[in-house]
């Protein structure tokens, strides 16, 4: 018997065997045992495969020896690298099962074919048994349909070019391939390695990513073809333009200025439309008069064609108009063009010259004195006057006069600004004109009051300086409408934090101003009759995060007395034709009085009374804006209604003072809440008693029967006016402060940007009045006349001191700085700090007189005018000289030369002393509003500081909530008590000089910027005079109104050119500018 050893050898030696034969073997052979075919098939397959099975014996007997020897000497093969035999064993047993499968299909395919050949050759062959069908097997010749690949692609599908990762994007531009010869190194490079590699310096080919616009059109956009272009017509005579003896500007030819072939005008839409309105602007067309302007391309197209490079035909004109030698004839009446003429020597006697009209070719001989030089065409309508290169008075005028008649009234003076006033012209700022300028410097656009606004706002962002625009001009040239529009202006462009300042927030401010500060005058039928100030802050980011309004010299004496002709303020139109039935029933307005001691009396016209209502529900709407509530504008018509109840009450004329109609005066204390005894009592009880001196001898008037001896009604009357106007002031400084609550803001400021807007000079002469001025008038006149001191100082005494620190010498005729002796004549101070009670010799100014006057015994207007003439006034056998104060024909009435002589105002001294007398009246209305037994009344007024009340009817505003204009109030506050001010605070005259003191230092700590107001015609506002609520409808005319508004008064024009010292300003900052240039290039030719 075998081992157990031995029969597990000979099972290894079997399994081995198999394996060999399977290798040996034909895979066909190995799988005919497993076929499912008839025996007789098998038999012949076996049989043809029998050979193939033995065609290598000798192979097979070898293996066999050699196995059968190994098992029976138990020698076994070294076996190595274990898992390799693993991975062989698995891919053998994968390619056994491949093989097998392969040999089963070609198996049951041999077998079909030999059965049906069988078939055929024996039929009589008996039928084997047909095999079992397998339901699963497809039939003879079936081919599947090919599995529908999800991944495929559709039918017709192209597939995209595949991308070379290393192929460049489009627009890449190659480096230049390096030259053979070497460029020259940086002499830098050799000392300093660093300087051969930039780390950011971009590398060669670099293309930037295009940056989105976000005004860009999106894609697809095709754009309406435009021309670039604009054709202006051509001139083929190149005359002067000629100008009548009246003044009156003649159509002006242009000559031509066509640019050249590589300039491009660009935002510029040159339609039928828009040739017309070039051809007005340019070649002064009177047919498109009447055309509705578009101000962006009016303001585009004057700014290109200054801009635009002179032509040669330009050129050639120029030329031609020097060797001309044209000049300007100055006469009174205007100033004409005209050809010099060269004349023999001796033909003419010394200091004449020979010249010919160009109106009607007449000769004249006349004065070097009256003949001024003239610039080419092309000068006329300059942007810069300082530009001009003949820059003479009669030059400037001619030039704002072309411009003014082009629709084009802003025009700049060096730094400075000057604006005729458009009278209507609301569409020149609109919100598609703001956004013109905004972020635009001065130089890339036309000038405009927007354009000074901008530098203004730009400035105050680059040095963190506080900035101020000043405004100045004659009464209805348009300052309070331009301060509006540089209001509006910033706030549009700088925006403010959490939005809280709108453009509807500030024209409600300026409504409820308007109502309550605005009157109609002889010069302006909307004129405002006090100063404001407003201020608005800004952070670091640029945004207004406050704002305030500080207001002083209201005109609290308009509500009882004004001029003739002349109206209270708005507000008590508006309250009377406006009120509701119930509120008119509280306020007892269903029946007026028919006398009013005060002149407050309804409108009469029907389309006067329309225009109030609609006034009164725009107010009210406002200062529902402003967050007043219904109560606290219900107490400002309880005190309205009371003050208009009080100039129906009157006064007694004899006897015991008191009112005159008591039914009146009763409802004038049931209005302010309080009894008739109380009243009463706060009016007259101080006169009863003697504490207000000389009251029969304050007002200096006569009745209307002409009697003298009223001492006794002008006395009652006083105290009575005293009363109402307290009340009105104290009702306009809380209305201040409500505006400011609402303006207010704790945010954080950097800096401020300040806007003055005083009432202008007021001449009832200019209106052709008879009557004089009053002293509110001298009071506004005298403030312009400071801030004309203030603009000629900025202007010659700093620039000329900056000049001879830089060594820079100027040729100017008169350098002497010298401002206006009318000033002297108001405000020159005594050399010791109280007021004197005895009268010296020392001269003083006007306001410290009136306070003396009105302490001496037997003090009136007669002694103070015998003194002021003496200090002021010319010396005997002297005609005016030098003086600027002159007696007048009229008694009580006196001459004073303002802006340097240039404007002499007649005024009215009757009654001045009583400004000079603090009224016990005045100072009760206070109490009685706080002490109101109506708590809407009370709890408004008792709002009011202890600060305040000090300045009661000076200074309004004073209250502040940031920083910066808490710094301001206490600056101004500092003026009025320290020094010889605390001496004075309770004098009414010398607060006026020490509020202008106040405004001016804090004006002098900013950066200033001057804006010079034009009044173009002394008639332009005569329309707007006779009603009240005009302006209104102006706005609504817009350019419609009439054409002759464009044109300029030539003598009221220079009058104000030389009162301001505009040219004066010009030729300084031009000479010193073009001196600075010099020394700056000399300088640096040297250090080269």
């Amino acid at each position: 018997m075998d081992t157990p050893g031995e029969e597990q050898g000979g099972t290894k030696v079997l399994t081995v065997v198999r394996r060999i034969v399977r290798r040996v073997v034909p895979a066909q052979a190995e799988g005919l045992t497993q076929s499912v075919v008839p025996e007789p098939a098998r038999a012949a397959f076996a049989a043809d495969s029998l050979p193939k099975t033995t065609t290598r014996p000798d192979d097979i007997s070898m293996g066999l020896t050699s196995l059968m020897g190994r098992s029976r000497t138990k020698e076994h093969r070294p076996r190595t690298r274990t898992q390799d035999r693993k991975e062989d064993m698995k891919e053998e047993a994968k390619q056994e099962e491949e093989e097998k499968v392969a040999v089963e299909e070609k198996e049951d395919k041999s077998a079909m074919e030999k059965t049906e050949e069988a078939t055929a050759t024996n039929p009589t062959a008996p039928t084997p048994a047909s095999p079992k069908v397998n339901p699963f097997t497809p039939p003879a010749g079936f081919i599947p349909a090919p599995k529908p690949n999800p991944l495929a692609p559709p039918v017709g599908f192209i597939p995209l070019p595949k991308q070379n990762l290393l192929t460049p994007p489009p627009g890449f531009i190659p480096a230049r391939k390096p030259s053979p010869v070497p460029p020259r190194q940086n002499p830098l490079a050799r000392q300093n390695p660093l300087v051969r590699q930039n780390p950011l310096a971009r590398p060669p080919g670099f293309v930037p990513v295009h940056k989105t616009d976000p005004l860009a059109p999106p894609a697809g956009f095709i754009p309406k073809p435009r021309p670039v272009a604009v054709k202006k017509p051509e001139v083929k005579e190149t005359s002067s333009p000629s100008v009548a003896p009246d003044g009156k500007p003649s159509p002006v030819a242009r000559p031509q200025a066509q640019s050249a072939t590589n300039e491009q005008v660009p935002q510029l839409t040159p339609s039928e439309e828009d040739h017309r309105r070039v051809r007005r602007i340019f070649a002064g067309d009177a047919n498109d008069s009447k055309l509705i302007e578009d101000p962006v391309a009016i303001l585009q197209a004057a700014h290109s064609a200054a801009a635009q490079a002179k032509t040669e035909e330009q050129l050639t004109a120029e030329t031609a108009w020097y060797n001309k030698e044209k000049v300007w004839l100055v006469h009174k009446d205007g100033f004409s063009i005209a050809t010099l003429l060269k004349a023999k020597a001796g033909s003419l006697p010394e200091g004449k010259v020979k010249i010919r009209l160009e109106s009607d070719g007449s000769l004249l001989d006349v004065d070097e004195d009256d003949v001024e030089k003239a610039n080419p065409p092309m000068f006329d309508r300059v942007e810069d006057l300082a530009s001009l290169q003949y820059l003479n008075e009669s030059s400037v005028m001619h030039s704002l006069r072309q411009r003014y008649g082009s629709n084009l009234v802003h025009t700049h003076s060096g730094p400075n600004m000057v604006v005729v006033n458009p009278i209507c012209a609301p569409s020149m700022y609109s919100e598609k004109v703001m956004q013109m300028f905004k972020g635009c410097r001065r130089e890339d656009t036309a000038p405009h009051i927007y354009s000074m606004a901008q530098a203004a706002y730009r400035n105050l962002l680059t040095t963190r300086q506080d900035q101020s625009i000043v405004l100045l001009g004659k009464s209805g040239s348009g300052k309070t409408t331009n301060c509006q529009h540089i209001i509006q202006y910033l706030i549009s462009v700088a925006g403010s934090t959490n939005k809280t300042f709108s453009s509807e927030k500030w024209q409600a401010v300026y409504t409820v101003l308007e109502a309550f500060g605005n009157a109609s005058t002889c010069m302006n039928g909307n004129a405002s009759r006090f100063s404001h100030i407003v201020s608005l802050d800004f952070d670091q980011a640029g945004l207004v995060t406050s704002a305030s309004i500080q207001t002083m010299l209201l005109e609290k004496m308009r509500v009882t007395r004004r001029p003739e002709g002349e109206s209270t303020f708005n507000v008590f139109y508006y309250l009377m034709a406006g009120v509701d039935s119930s509120l008119r029933t509280e306020l007892h307005m269903n029946h007026f009085a028919e006398n009013n001691m005060f002149g407050i009396m309804p409108q009469t016209k029907t389309e006067d009374k329309q225009r109030a209502s609609q006034q009164f529900s725009k107010l009210q709407a406002a200062m529902k804006v402003l967050g007043i509530s219904g109560d606290e504008q219900r107490a400002f018509w309880l005190v309205l209604g009371a003050i208009y109840h009080l100039g129906s009450a009157g006064a007694t004329k004899a006897g015991r003072k008191q009112f005159a109609r008591h039914e009146w005066a009763q409802k004038a204390a049931y209005l302010l809440g309080c009894t008739l005894e109380e009243l009463s009592s706060s009016i007259f009880k101080h006169q009863a008693k003697g504490t207000l001196p000389r009251a029969s001898s304050i007002r200096q008037a006569c009745d209307e029967n002409g009697t003298t001896d009223s001492g006794s009604k002008a006395s009652g009357m006083d105290c009575l006016e005293a009363m109402a106007s307290g009340l009105y002031s104290e009702l306009f400084t809380i209305l201040i402060s409500l505006i400011n609550r609402a303006l207010k803001s704790s945010q954080h400021s950097l800096c401020s940007l300040i806007i003055v807007d005083t009432p202008g000079f007021q001449n009832p002469r200019l209106a052709k009045r008879e009557c004089g001025a009053t002293f509110e008038d001298l009071c506004h006149n005298y403030t312009q006349e400071r801030l004309h001191s203030l603009f000629y100082q900025r202007t010659f005494v700093q620039e000329l001191d900056r000049y001879k620190e830089e060594n820079i010498e100027l040729a100017l005729d008169d350098t002497e700085p010298s401002t206006s002796l009318s000033i002297a004549v108001v405000d020159q101070a005594s050399s010791q700090a109280l007021v004197r009670t005895v009268r010296t010799d020392e001269a003083r100014g006007l306001l410290w007189l009136m306070e003396e006057e009105a302490l001496q015994h037997g003090g009136s207007e007669e002694t103070l005018l015998g003194r002021l003439f003496s200090y002021y006034g010319p010396a005997e056998g002297e005609s005016k000289g030098h003086t600027f104060l002159l007696k007048s024909e009229k008694d009580h009435h006196f001459l004073l030369g303002h802006s340097h002589g240039t404007d002499w105002v007649e005024y009215d001294a009757c009654g001045w002393l009583n400004y000079a007398k603090l009224n016990p009246a005045s100072t009760n209305a206070t109490i009685l509003l706080q002490d109101s037994q109506k708590k809407i009344i009370s709890s408004l007024f008792m709002s009011r500081t202890a600060g305040a009340t000090v300045l009661s009817g000076s200074v309004a505003g004073l209250e502040g909530v940031s920083q910066l204009s808490l710094r301001r109030a206490t600056s101004m506050r500092k003026s009025f008590t320290t020094g010889v001010a605390a001496i004075k605070k309770k004098s009414l005259c010398i607060q006026i000089k020490l509020q202008v003191d106040a405004l001016l230092d804090m004006v002098r700590r900013s950066r200033i910027h001057f804006v010079h107001c034009i009044l173009p015609k002394a008639d332009a506002l005569k329309a707007l005079s006779g009603s009240l609520f005009k302006a209104g409808e102006c706005e609504a005319q817009g350019e419609a109104g009439d054409p002759g508004l464009m044109q300029l008064d030539v003598a009221l024009l220079r009058a104000q050119l030389r009162g301001s010292k505009l040219l004066d300003a010009l030729r300084i900052y031009r000479q010193g500018e073009a001196a600075t240039k010099l020394t700056y290039s000399a300088q640096a030719n040297k250090c080269t």
